[in-house]
């Protein structure tokens, strides 16, 4: 065992004491919740603050700034280093972004695609690909500059749940405490610090996620008609960035228009301008959808393409439906807790890092208290709904909403979970297409740790030690020992090889690569030569054109997989550049071929 694992144990049992401590606090009525704020409806702002606080609001706009440090140094540090190589579908995305950038046409041949079909059925969202065309223009290609994306918005996203939590929690005497825990979490957190340092699409998801959600929580608290059509367009911008906002956002969407509608805090007219503004920015992607699953003819032009998928996307995502239905969503449903709580195992090492889970393996105890907290609020609080007297003014002069924010906050959040639920119950789990489901669960920890400081604020500087400690181990284990874990996700070394294999052999010599510990190596192979795309897809030969994944067998001078005969003292292998394997490389003789080795592979010619 690690030391992080026996860590693991005492800190869970540190977690499920202060939640029992704080739970008698309560009953006895040695801490209460008498620090929230004593509304004065004669202030300019018609808000007071009780001053009952451990952190004024100086401090905390000092020690946000430290938050933000650690958040961009964590994210930023070694982007080409750790994770220390190329994933496929990293070089998928870097690989469109170039084509379009450099010649005006994916990958496939089309030109500007509402959205590139990529491996023929989707698996890389247009905005990240359209935001590296962007940042190619800009600063041109590299490991660095593909990763600068997704590590930008992740430090983002801290500013934006920060933000969200100040809003939140605005009538609470402990808001800076809350809110400053809130992002120094989420700044440290392993699903979000792992996920920000590598380009997959819906790695900045939780930032365009984050972003609607602020503006949604803005425009409920001014009531502002503006404000609700601009997290409108947000949430569709959100359709652009990962295929599991398909179902997770309608979802979301429908719930609190119903909750906004049946507070009075959402009118018909705001309503009715929202859903325009929405569709209008989802109208491209629309007119994708109905060429692919309605049967619309593509719409191919010089200048832009709606195109058809080559294959659906069905086997590798969804589950079958079967006789075994029930079995399969109960086992669906287990893996997501499993993944908010102590981490599932099967999951993939692209997101997921043995010993700290995806949130800590040791805040479960916190989150299932706030999860709790906030269903009971939520449920029998009434905390959104009007009351009179309570002194905030609406926009029209009348009485307003105690706890106005605050109810809204818990509502989101609970419908944001359950949209995540009922997506989870119909695809197969991973870590990925749960990017949706993991701020909520953060949410309920911070609620959880919110439960603790209105009794004891002793308790609650506790919870955060924990956190910090845990923060500090992570930190350390994840850039000098998680590229050990990662190796068969990133394979180190193969894009230098096959670049400086290309470098040698020009278009005019055979290049053949090995298989081993690889996949997709014709991506790879793509994103780091640069490859001129005309001379791909005019070439290219895949091993099953209609698979759900096209993987290319052959294109130009490459070749992908040893032949049966492979052997370099066979003279018809003696004259191209060859990369392979350090195991295989290790039969070769060097006195007769010159062997370059880059980490895992070598370059033989």
């Amino acid at each position: 065992m690690r030391i992080i694992d026996y860590y693991n144990y005492a800190a869970v049992a540190v977690y499920i004491v202060i939640m029992i401590a704080a739970f008698f606090y309560g009953i006895k009525g040695k801490k209460n919740e008498s620090a929230a704020i004593k509304v004065k409806g004669n202030e300019k702002n018609g808000l007071s603050f009780d001053k009952n606080r451990f952190i004024s609001g100086k401090t905390s706009i000092v020690l946000f700034a430290c938050v933000m440090i650690i958040a961009a140094l964590i994210r930023l540090i070694g982007l080409d280093a750790v994770p220390y190589g190329l994933q496929q579908d990293e070089a998928s995305i870097g690989y469109d972004a170039y084509c379009l950038a450099t010649y005006g046409i994916d990958r496939n041949g089309y030109s500007w695609p509402v959205y590139p079909i990529t491996w023929g059925c989707g698996g890389g969202s247009p905005l990240l690909i359209y935001l590296n065309v962007i940042s190619i223009s800009l600063f041109g290609t590299g490991i660095v500059k593909l990763r600068l994306i997704p590590a930008i918005c992740g430090v983002l996203t801290v500013v934006l749940f920060y933000l969200i939590l100040r809003l939140i929690f605005e009538e609470k005497s402990y808001r800076n405490e809350i809110a400053l825990f809130g992002a120094f979490f989420l700044a440290i957190c392993p699903w979000h610090v792992i996920l920000s340092r590598w380009s997959l699409d819906c790695n900045i998801m939780p930032f365009n996620l984050m972003l609607a959600f602020y503006l949604f929580l803005l425009g409920k608290k001014k009531r502002s008609t503006i404000l609700y059509a601009l997290s409108a367009a947000a949430f569709a911008v959100c359709m652009y960035s990962y295929g599991a906002a398909t179902i997770v956002i309608p979802v979301f969407l429908l719930l609190i228009c119903i909750y906004g509608l049946m507070t009075k805090t959402l009118s018909l007219r705001q309503l009715v301008i929202s859903f325009v503004t929405f569709l209008v920015v989802f109208a491209p992607l629309l007119l994708f959808y109905c060429v692919n699953y309605l049967g619309l003819p593509e719409i191919v032009t010089p200048f832009f393409c709606v195109n058809k998928f080559t294959a659906a996307r069905t086997g590798e995502a969804f589950i079958s439906f079967d006789g075994n239905l029930a079995a399969k969503i109960l086992g669906n449903l287990k893996s997501m807790v499993l993944a908010v709580t102590i981490g599932d195992a099967s999951h993939t090492l692209a997101h997921y890092y043995p010993g700290y889970a995806a949130l800590f393996v040791f805040t479960f105890p916190v989150t299932a208290v706030g999860f709790a907290v906030s269903a009971k609020e939520f449920f029998m609080g009434g905390a959104d709904r009007i009351s009179k007297g309570s002194g905030i003014k609406g926009e029209n002069g009348s009485e307003g909403l105690e706890h106005y924010m605050y109810g809204a906050g818990n509502a989101a959040f609970l419908a944001l979970t359950l949209a995540n639920v009922l997506l989870l119950m119909v695809i197969l789990p991973d870590t990925s297409r749960m990017v949706m489901a993991f701020i909520p669960f953060i949410y309920f920890f911070i609620k959880g740790s919110e439960f603790v400081v209105i009794r004891s604020k002793a308790l609650f500087a506790v919870i955060v030690a924990v956190v910090a400690i845990g923060a500090m181990s992570f930190a350390k284990d994840y850039f000098t020992d998680y590229n050990r874990w990662a190796t068969s996700i990133y394979m180190p070394g193969y894009g230098e090889a096959i670049s400086r294999a290309y470098e040698i052999a020009g278009d005019e010599k055979e290049i053949i690569s090995t298989y081993d510990g690889l996949s997709s190596p014709f991506m790879l192979s793509l994103y780091y030569t640069n490859y001129d795309p005309r001379k791909f897809y005019t070439t290219v030969e895949y091993k099953d054109p209609y698979a759900e994944f096209r993987v290319a067998k052959s294109f130009g001078n490459f070749t992908f997989g040893l032949p049966e005969d492979f052997s370099l003292s066979n003279e018809r292998y003696s004259g191209g550049v060859y990369v392979l394997s350090n195991a295989e490389a290790a039969e070769v003789d060097s006195s007769s071929f010159t062997i370059e080795q880059y980490a895992g592979y070598c370059v033989v010619y």
